[in-house]
């Protein structure tokens, strides 16, 4: 996530603070945008409502009355199953999307667009894409598919001392889900507050007709973040309780949402995919239209630094952009894909989960260029300038300023959509953990023959995780955030791709794999040795490399100037995952994956 901060506090000219009221326009359209998923799993059933009762009176007289489905859409186990919930193939590709699409899209994507030359850094991702994070999504799809087992059972199964290779991804989850929530619970502390007029970041809730941007910041760091004056020797210190209660409100989400069956979940998810979308889709027409917004676009994609595609660490850049937002390594694609049913074509899936991706990002990018563009054209600054900001900063301080461009009712309609936009795409990605955690936890109970209830299973895990986020809460939190992120979602997370890429080739097997799919879609793998080729070499090299470069450098300097006793804690979480995959490498034992039914 690359996440940033800012230098510190920063204090305003003193002003006549105005009066703050309800946005009603705020409040409408967020009731509108909620709705709207609803209405469109709705009008989907009702089709396929239609389309099943004009074949079944087609068929009817031939082949007798035709069987009855699930209202829900939702497909019962079947009775080759190992007791699993099976899924259809549109709430599968859904869970995919809102798995992969998510926070970083939206506000990481387009600055290291603008960072690195452009053009340069698009042709760096897609390579990436093709080369590392494409065949190794894939080979997981696969494997959960093919295994029917979460990420704990499917390694096992591989082999028993693999099994370490589960626990260390299901404990960079845990970290990953207690942190990561709280970045979706500042998007919905941002969403609440826009619902008020004027926007409270803004010079005219202060009363000022100064710079909106230093009460951006201001608004950001003293009442969002009450972070510390960069004196890290105060400790942790307090709970913020607007953050915890956001934080408890997200959890609160993630529970209802999963607890009562994955049939509840996909309509859920109709509302976090799709919602996005239209979200997008406004935002991106209204951007294009500010005065200033060909500014910004020309910045986004208007320029193609050659010389950047010799830069290492744009590469690096690029190929860590593209596996944090498909996210293979957390073992989730596994897990996700052990719901769906065996026929399904996880090639085809990947490649338009891959595509949707990378096509949203770049979209996205028009938009939040378009904003920046209208930005620097106001405060009479260049682009670059007001886009220096990355992470947090870019999407809390820039943007949230530049709403304020559209003016009146309109920027808290803006406000509502942009942040909404930011909630929905992080707690799609927080299902899909949650749900791999869970799942996980619930094959342990049902192979040591515990009659748990599903539900309990997640009041459990959301417990545990909103409990670890407090600590993610405080006033230095923000930096314990960083540096968790960084030793664990970031460095752990390079090292587990290229593990797991070892693991598939030396245990899983190619052949294994290629035949399973070919069986499941009916026709083999297009361009199989490609594929072989990358998951087999260039995965394991490549991540391998990125991890190494990393963990020398943090050995040679402190990560973002860091003291001691907080990057301590990095380290020891990085070391946990590496002793959990080492724990278990004595065990003895043989395969038992199941042969491929021809």
């Amino acid at each position: 996530l690359e996440l940033e901060f800012g230098a510190g506090p920063i204090c305003c000219t003193t002003a006549v603070p105005k009066t703050m009221a309800i946005s009603w326009p705020g409040v409408c359209t967020f009731l509108v945008v909620i709705s709207t998923g609803p209405l469109v799993w709705a009008l989907h059933r009702a089709v396929r409502a239609v389309r099943g009762r004009r074949e079944c009176q087609n068929t009817s007289k031939d082949r007798g009355p035709c069987r009855d489905e699930q209202s829900d859409g939702h497909v019962a186990s079947a009775p080759h199953s190992t007791g699993r919930e099976e899924v259809n193939g549109a709430e599968y590709m859904l869970s995919l999307l809102g798995y992969a699409i998510g926070i970083g899209n939206l506000w990481r994507f387009p600055y290291l667009v603008g960072k690195w030359g452009g053009g340069a850094f698009v042709v760096a991702y897609l390579s990436s894409l093709v080369l590392i994070a494409g065949p190794l999504y894939f080979v997981e799809l696969g494997m959960g598919q093919q295994t029917r087992c979460s990420t704990l059972d499917c390694f096992r199964a591989i082999h028993p001392r693999w099994l370490g290779l589960g626990l260390s991804q299901g404990f960079m989850l845990l970290c990953c889900l207690a942190y990561f929530n709280v970045l979706i619970a500042y998007a919905l502390y941002y969403v609440v507050a826009s619902m008020e007029s004027p926007l409270p970041w803004s010079a005219e809730a202060a009363g000022s007709t100064e710079n909106g941007e230093v009460f951006a910041l201001s608004y950001w760091q003293n009442q969002v973040l009450n972070r510390y004056d960069g004196d890290f020797g105060e400790g942790l210190g307090p709970i913020q309780g607007k953050l915890a209660l956001s934080l408890l409100g997200v959890w609160l989400i993630v529970f209802f949402s999963l607890a009562f069956g994955k049939h509840i979940l996909a309509k859920v998810t109709w509302v976090t995919v799709v919602g996005p979308v239209v979200m997008l889709v406004v935002l991106l027409v209204q951007a294009l239209r500010m005065e200033g917004a060909g500014d910004g676009i020309a910045f986004y994609v208007g320029k193609f630094d050659v010389a950047k595609l010799a830069d290492i660490e744009l590469w690096a850049t690029a190929c860590s952009q593209i596996l944090f937002s498909l996210s293979p390594g957390f073992g989730t694609a596994i897990t996700m894909s052990s719901f769906t049913r065996p026929g399904e074509d996880v090639f085809r899936v990947c490649a338009v989960v891959a595509v949707c991706n990378s096509a949203f990002s770049l979209v996205g990018g028009f938009a939040i260029f378009g904003i920046l563009g209208n930005l620097a054209h106001r405060q009479n600054e260049t682009v670059a300038e007001v886009a220096s900001a990355g992470g947090t900063g870019l999407a809390f301080v820039a943007i949230a300023e530049g709403m304020e461009s559209f003016g009146g009712a309109w920027a808290n309609v803006m406000a509502v959509l942009f942040f909404l936009t930011l909630l929905s795409l992080g707690i799609d990605s927080t299902f899909a953990w949650a749900e791999t955690f869970v799942s996980i936890a619930d094959d342990i109970c049902r192979t040591r023959s515990w009659q748990t209830p599903k539900r309990w299973l997640v009041a459990f895990v959301c417990a545990a995780s909103f409990l670890l986020g407090l600590p993610f809460c405080t006033r230095l939190g923000g930096e314990l955030l960083d540096v968790v992120d960084h030793f664990v979602g970031s460095m752990f997370l390079l090292l587990s791709c290229c593990l797991e890429a070892i693991v598939f080739t030396h245990g899983y097997t190619w052949q294994h794999f290629a035949e399973g799919i070919r069986v499941a879609r009916g026709r083999r793998i297009p361009l199989q040795c490609w594929w072989q080729f990358c998951i087999v070499f260039a995965v394991p090299l490549v991540t391998g490399l990125l991890f190494a470069q990393l963990f020398v450098t943090g050995l040679r300097r402190p990560y973002e100037g860091y003291p001691p006793q907080l990057l301590s804690v990095g380290w020891v979480l990085l070391g946990t995952c590496v002793l959990l995959f080492l724990s278990t490498l004595c065990i003895p034992g043989q395969s038992s994956l199941a042969e491929v039914e021809t």
